[in-house]
C-alpha cells in the first residue's frame, strides 16, 4: 500500500539509537560514579562480570572493581573525569562498542594530577540500561600535580631563575663600570650593606659604586655554590659565594666573600632589594692571605 510505515525499520531504528544512547549514558555513570564516590551507581555501571583494564592491573567482577576504587580513592581526595569525543557503534540487538576520551584532574591527598587518555569498551544493554562488560584504560599523557599546584612550582623555579639572573647583572655591571645597568638591578628603596656601612635607595648605591670603582683597574666577579630560598610569590633570597680579580699597573688582588640577596621579581625581571655583601679575604696575591689585607 502507498504510503503504510514499516512498522519493522521503525523499530530496528529507534532499537540502534536507544542502544547507542544507553552505551553512552554508561560511560558517564561510570565517571560520575569515580568522581562523587557513588559506588552503588559505579557498580551499576557494569554487568556482573564486567572487566576494567587499566595500567599494571586488570580487575575482573562489579565487586572487584568498586572495591579497588574505594581503595585508590580518599574522601579528601578531589578528581574530576570528562567524557569527551565519545563514539559509540551499534553491534547488533543490545550490544554497543564505545571509543571517547577521558581528561582527569585530581586534587588532593598528595596525588595531584592531571592527564588524558583513552576508553574503549564493550557494552550490554539490558532492560533499556547500559552496562560496561569490559573497559580498557589507555594513558596518553599524565602529569603529577593539579594545574594550580604546576602553576606554582613554576612561579617558584621562575622567580628563583630571576634571582639568579639578577645576581649576575649585578657582577656584569660591576666588572664593566655599567652605572645604567646597576641601577636597573636595584630596586628603587634597594639597601645595600657592607663593612663601610648601608646605602640607601637606588641613587645613593649607584653613587656610592661610581666611588669605590673609580681605580682604573680590570675587575671580575666569580659567583659560585649559589643557593635560593623561594619566600613568596616573586620573591626570593639568593646567598652566593664569590671570588673576585683586580688586576692594574700596581693591582693584583684576590678575594673572596659571601652576598646575601632578596630579591624582587617583577614582569619576570629580578631586582635585589636588599643587598649584603661580606668579605672573607682581600689579599694581594703576590704576597698571598696568610695574612688578610683589608681592602
Amino acid at each position: 500500500m502507498s504510503g503504510s510505515v514499516d512498522v519493522s525499520a521503525l523499530a530496528s531504528r529507534l532499537e540502534r539509537l536507544e542502544t547507542i544512547e544507553a552505551a553512552r549514558d554508561a560511560l558517564y555513570r561510570y565517571a560520575e560514579g569515580v568522581d562523587t564516590r557513588d559506588w552503588a551507581m559505579l557498580a551499576a555501571a557494569f554487568s556482573e562480570d564486567g572487566v576494567l583494564a587499566l595500567p599494571g592491573s586488570v580487575l575482573t567482577g562489579r565487586s572487584a572493581i568498586v572495591d579497588a576504587a574505594r581503595e585508590t580513592l580518599p574522601p579528601e581526595l578531589i578528581t574530576r573525569h570528562l567524557v569527551v569525543n565519545a563514539q559509540v557503534a551499534f553491534v547488533g540487538p543490545g550490544r554497543a562498542t564505545a571509543r571517547a576520551t577521558v581528561h582527569y584532574e585530581r586534587a588532593g591527598a598528595g596525588l595531584e594530577a592531571i592527564g588524558w587518555g583513552d576508553y574503549t569498551a564493550d557494552l550490554a544493554i539490558v532492560d533499556g540500561l547500559g552496562l560496561i562488560t569490559r573497559m580498557v584504560f589507555t594513558p596518553a599523557h599524565h602529569v603529577p600535580g593539579s594545574l594550580p599546584a604546576v602553576a606554582a612550582r613554576l612561579e617558584r623555579l621562575e622567580t628563583i631563575e630571576a634571582a639568579r639572573e639578577a645576581s649576575w647583572r649585578y657582577a656584569a655591571a660591576v666588572d664593566g663600570r655599567d652605572f645604567d645597568l646597576l641601577a636597573a638591578v636595584f630596586a628603587d628603596d634597594a639597601v645595600l650593606t657592607t663593612r663601610r656601612g648601608s646605602r640607601d635607595g637606588r641613587d645613593e648605591i649607584v653613587a656610592y659604586y661610581r666611588n669605590a670603582l673609580a681605580d682604573p683597574v680590570e675587575r671580575k666577579h666569580f659567583l659560585v655554590n649559589q643557593t635560593a630560598t623561594w619566600l613568596e610569590p616573586g620573591l626570593a633570597r639568593l646567598e652566593s659565594y664569590f671570588l673576585y680579580t683586580y688586576a692594574g699597573d700596581d693591582t693584583s688582588i684576590l678575594g673572596w666573600g659571601t652576598y646575601v640577596d632578596r630579591v624582587r621579581v617583577l614582569d619576570g625581571v629580578g631586582h635585589i632589594e636588599e643587598k649584603r655583601i661580606s668579605i672573607d679575604v682581600h689579599a694581594d696575591s703576590r704576597i698571598g692571605w696568610a695574612g688578610e689585607i683589608t681592602p
